[in-house]
């Protein structure tokens, strides 16, 4: 394996490849054949209809990995699991992104349904549900994070009903979901 640069660029590509595929639930909620391979993948279990938005962060680290780069990940399909799990010199807390290349990012948040305190409680080590997604760009005039996610309605699968997608998601710093983001955690070089 080769910790090299162009690794986090690479793995925006593999998420953009995604999303421009238009991967969706097609066979219910958590299902269908391309969020079942995700998942798999991912190393869940598709037979039980996990969310999945963890398991495509997971896939796509997985398959970067078999490119024969390094990508230090968690194959998890718990969304807050990517923060605890991660060493500490690869995490950064929310107003640390603005100084960062974003490719190679993985951002973490608690799930928007619970009060913002549900992000302490996971960067102290409580089990936590949440969302998680790729970082594609940061804008540091607008205070933007851009997102590629996997179960997402493109606000975050808790803002609006419908089948979870590999959707884009901005998060803008002082939203409701800036205030429930654990952490960023770098999986590989830029």
């Amino acid at each position: 394996m080769r910790d090299a640069p162009g690794a986090g660029e690479a793995l925006v590509n593999i998420a953009e490849a995604w999303l421009s595929q238009d991967v969706r639930e097609t066979g219910g909620s958590n299902a269908g054949p391309d969020v079942s391979w995700l998942i798999h993948d991912g190393g869940g279990n598709p037979d039980a209809r996990p969310p999945w938005c963890a398991y495509f962060v997971s896939s796509c680290c997985r398959q970067l990995a078999r490119t024969g780069y390094a990508v230090h990940y968690t194959t998890t399909g718990r969304a807050v699991s990517h923060w605890q799990q991660a060493p500490v010199s690869r995490k950064m807390l929310p107003i640390e992104v603005w100084d960062q290349d974003p490719r190679g990012l993985v951002m973490v948040r608690t799930r928007l349904s619970q009060t913002a305190a549900d992000a302490d409680r996971a960067r102290k080590g409580k089990k936590r549900m949440g969302h998680v997604g790729l970082v594609t760009a940061i804008d540091r005039e607008a205070r933007t994070v851009s997102l590629i996610c996997g179960n997402s309605s493109g606000y975050g699968h808790q803002k609006i009903s419908g089948s979870g997608a590999v959707a884009r998601e901005i998060v803008t710093e002082g939203d409701e979901a800036w205030a429930r983001i654990v952490g960023f955690v770098r999986v590989c070089t830029p």
